[in-house]
């Protein structure tokens, strides 16, 4: 005679589901895992912007430990080369944006004078 193992009943994004008893453990410790994810950011954001006042040590420390859990995300290094792209793009956009319209004041002014 076999046993059977039966199914437990998960919810994900509020549809119930049967699965597994592994596929249950591991979305709950995926789930675990994102949530200490999301209290280390969480942290980050109340001590860097709610006015907690730390010294310039206590700063750079948290900022370097900080820095050393999120190298710890797969990929990091090229997704923040990614980011740093962007920005710059970002930036050289703006800058063009806002040649455009001096040029375009420019344009107008001297149609105004003649």
């Amino acid at each position: 005679m076999t046993t059977r193992t039966r199914k437990q009943k998960i919810k994900v994004m509020g549809k119930d589901y049967k699965v597994a008893p592994a596929v249950a453990k591991t979305m709950e410790s995926l789930a675990q895992a994102l949530h200490s994810h999301e209290v280390a950011l969480l942290t980050w954001l109340h001590k860097e912007y709610t006015g907690v006042k730390l010294t310039k040590d206590e700063l750079e420390t948290f900022r370097s430990s900080l820095r050393d859990y999120c190298m710890q995300i797969p990929d990091s290094e090229s997704i923040l080369k990614r980011m740093k792209e962007v920005d710059a793009q970002i930036k050289e956009d703006i800058k063009n944006k806002n040649k455009e319209k001096d040029q375009n004041k420019d344009g107008k002014a001297e149609g105004v004078k003649e």
